[in-house]
């Protein structure tokens, strides 16, 4: 008996073995057409065909098309690679659904003329995004240049895409253009019928499109006549897929009653689907059982042979099987390693291409910052000195007009420029030590005024066991603030605003501080607060007031680069609250040192005593940094660009320099490390109009020989400031 289980082992390995080489032999008989046409009868009898059958053709052909010429080559692999990921689509096996449909989409590349099978891959792969993956914007970028681009095909298959399309369209929200492209389908499939499946598919988008609007009955409407559609047409599986989504609608209304009804329906063709699938499986069955009592036959025949015959040809069998097992997986490696040479050769080429734009991109904020903030400098500057000589209230009011012009095209050019850099992977929380006391009591004072033109009244709420002394960015954080404020004082007129730092929860060297922006203006409506933190949008497009719609797309990345999540409380005409959860690490030494910093650091400086070289090459700049130091009546001189001062310094003793970077000759990074040579203890505060992580990091380098850094335009108070810091530094080392 165990004789005979054992030669019947044999004998199914040698029926299997003739059956692939057999297969192999006939296919490599084959012109390039005739394998074509085997790809494209495979592909439109997925149901009639086993799932290993389908494979097993689909893989002779690859091996097969070696044979021709390398454009013939490539397009039968295409062309088989993407019949093979369908194979795997259909059985919801999409991580080897993808790898083969991107295995195809090498060697499409390598050709040119065959726009539809190219447009068919790209489909595929983007169906895999949405329906296996859950990544709607990979495929909305897959199906969207396609659909551009598809002027070439039919027109079926141009409705097939935008059908997908229209799908992609309501997974991201965009539902203007997912309706319009719904309704160009439904035309086009209700005058076709012999697509009746699409239209069934159209259908059903339209449901999933009223459900999102909350348009219940017209999803209803729609989900049954699909249903109806795909009952009459025997589409079971998609039916099931129908009802499903039928049934959530019914559940998510309270109409479990129907919801019951749906459901049954469901199950019923479930089962109807798993019926159909056992009845292919037990046809697939009886074939190997009508070949089983073939080789039961011969077997009988077999067993007149001796027993060292039957040892030695099943040994001769099972080497000769190994053998061929051995040369398919040799030609399946080689296959996948050209897939992946192409592979690595593109992905070298992209990542060469993405660091030229890179830098480029670099290069070009680094110059827009610094042409658009240099003359700026210049206006403020100018305006600020204007304002504090002319005493004429008419003249006083228009120059305080310009400067609040130059003031809003600076926080404009800020905004545009934040978001670049944003995009750009170039913004980095600094971790420093900072007063959060001061950092709250410094914002407030500088909107009081701006918020007093609209009859407003700023507050500013600190929880007393918040400690002062934290460790972070305080520069990013003060934007967060400053934007929120800005847009609550921008729509709210005589009420209130709320600055509210709360809920402190301290664990260890951390807290974790809840902040609360708070106002009773006009609100926002429910369905436009996911809109607000979008590039360029505002909760009304209809809205006269100023701003580029920038501001809370900046503050909701700036919260989410601290790790935080801002969220919004609003209701129109009860006013906002926007808010947010930030874990910061406090800082413990310095919280004593400060203390006693803050008593020792504020020396009263004679300012006349001090004299200040200013190193800048354009003109205007020298006249509003030297004025605004002539305001506190600092001395001060000029040199033209770096090798001027370097000549200066050596020559005379200064107790401060203000150093320009880019200037002609020589620039402050390089002069800058000269003087350092022969004189290393004089303050040199670098002026930048630069906004860029390079340039900042560059200055902030040990080795740069920078004391301190200013972004032009500035504040005069914060310009003062760093002044005194520095020149207070400056007394205590020399002490």
């Amino acid at each position: 008996m165990i004789r005979i289980k054992k030669y019947h082992i044999v004998t199914i390995c040698f029926y299997l073995f003739y059956s692939i080489t057999y297969a192999q032999h006939e296919y490599e008989e084959m012109s390039f057409s005739e394998l074509e046409s085997i790809i494209i009868h495979t592909e439109n009898h997925f149901n009639s065909l086993g799932r290993a059958s389908r494979i097993m053709t689909i893989e002779t052909v690859i091996d097969v098309s070696e044979k021709f010429n390398p454009k013939q080559k490539y397009y039968l692999k295409a062309h088989s690679y993407n019949a093979l990921g369908k194979v795997y689509y259909t059985n919801k096996d999409y991580e080897e659904a993808i790898k083969n449909y991107k295995i195809a989409e090498l060697f499409i590349k390598e050709l040119d003329g065959y726009p539809e099978l190219s447009i068919d891959i790209n489909n595929n792969i983007a169906l895999v995004y949405i329906n296996g993956f859950n990544k709607p914007k990979k495929a909305l970028r897959r199906i969207k240049h396609i659909y551009e681009n598809s002027n070439d095909l039919n027109e079926k298959s141009q409705h097939v895409l935008a059908l997908n399309l229209a799908n992609i369209y309501i997974r991201t929200k965009n539902y203007k253009k997912a309706y319009d492209l719904l309704e160009k389908c439904k035309k086009y499939f209700i005058n076709n019928q012999q697509d009746i499946s699409k239209l069934a598919t159209t259908y059903a988008s339209y449901g999933e499109y009223y459900y999102r609007f909350r348009q219940y009955s017209n999803a209803i409407k729609y989900y049954e006549l699909a249903a109806t559609i795909t009952e009459k047409n025997q589409l079971f599986r998609q039916a099931m897929t129908i009802y499903k989504k039928y049934e959530d609608l019914l559940v998510k209304i309270g109409r479990e009653d129907k919801a019951y009804a749906i459901l049954k329906k469901y199950t019923k063709h479930h089962q109807t689907a798993l019926d159909i699938e056992k009845q292919e499986a037990h046809q697939y069955k009886k074939q190997l059982t009508v070949s089983e009592e073939k080789n039961t036959v011969e077997t009988k025949k077999a067993k007149q042979s001796k027993t060292i015959s039957i040892f030695t040809v099943s040994l001769l069998l099972l080497c000769l099987i190994f053998f061929c097992f051995f040369i398919y997986n040799h030609r399946k490696i080689k296959t996948l390693g050209q897939s992946l040479a192409l592979r690595n050769k593109e992905l070298k080429i992209s990542k060469e291409k993405s660091d030229h734009l890179a830098a480029v991109k670099t290069k070009f904020i680094s110059t827009v910052s610094h042409e658009l903030r240099t003359p700026l400098y210049g206006v403020v500057g100018l305006s600020s000195i204007l304002m504090e000589r002319i005493t004429d209230k008419e003249n006083h009011k228009f120059i305080k007009l310009m400067k609040f012009s130059a003031d809003h095209l600076l926080n404009l050019i800020n905004d545009v420029l934040q978001v670049t850099k944003m995009e750009s992977y170039e913004i980095h929380l600094d971790k420093s030590s900072y007063d959060l006391k001061n950092l709250a009591d410094d914002i407030k004072n500088s909107f009081e005024y701006q918020a007093e033109k609209n009859g407003n009244t700023l507050h500013l709420n600190l929880d007393p066991d918040i400690p002062n002394q934290l460790i972070g960015d305080a520069v990013r954080l003060s934007q967060i603030f400053i934007n929120l404020i800005s847009n609550a004082n921008k729509f709210t007129k005589n009420g209130n605003i709320w600055l509210n730092f709360i809920n402190p929860v301290i664990t260890d060297n951390e807290v974790e501080i809840t902040f609360e922006i708070k106002d009773d203006g006009r609100g926002i409506p429910l369905d436009k607060q996911e809109l607000i933190f979008d590039k360029f949008s505002q909760a009304n497009s209809k809205d006269h007031t100023t701003g580029t719609g920038l501001g809370l797309h900046i503050v909701k990345n700036l919260v989410n680069l601290h790790g935080g999540d801002i969220k919004i409380n609003s209701s129109p005409g009860k006013g906002s609250t926007f808010y947010f959860t930030i874990s910061f690490e406090i800082d413990k030494k310095n919280e004593a040192i400060n203390k006693e910093n803050n008593t020792k650091n504020c020396i009263s400086l004679n300012t006349k005593d001090y004299n200040v070289l200013i190193v800048e090459d354009n003109k205007i700049n020298q006249i509003v940094t030297q004025n605004i130091l002539k305001s506190k009546e600092y001395h001060s001189e000029i040199a033209d660009n770096g090798l001027i001062a370097i000549e200066m310094v050596k020559k005379k003793r200064y107790d401060l320099i203000l150093m320009d970077l880019n200037m002609p000759k020589m620039g402050g990074m390089e002069s800058t490390k000269i003087i350092r040579e022969f004189d290393p203890h004089i303050p040199i505060i670098a002026l930048t109009a630069s906004d860029t992580q390079d340039t900042i990091k560059a200055i902030l380098h040990p080795d740069s020989g920078f004391s301190d850094f200013m972004r032009k335009p500035y504040k005069n108070e914060e310009f003062f400031k760093k002044i005194e810091l520095n020149l207070n530094t400056s007394i205590s080392k020399a002490s």
